[in-house]
């Protein structure tokens, strides 16, 4: 993975993330909740290629 790649990635997960988390706050809607732990994921998966490519 290049990494601008890398760093779009990361940064679209992060702002996923706190979308996810801003909504969750709002509502309490569990389903917010869910994406906001999938972007997590996403974010690790982002992270932990950078790092060995």
């Amino acid at each position: 993975m290049t990494p601008a790649a890398r760093a779009i990635g990361l940064v679209l997960t992060a702002s996923m993330f706190l979308f996810s988390a801003w909504m969750y706050q709002r509502t309490g809607d569990w389903v917010a909740l869910v994406f906001a732990a999938g972007s997590l994921g996403y974010g690790v998966f982002f992270y932990s290629r950078g790092k060995t490519s």
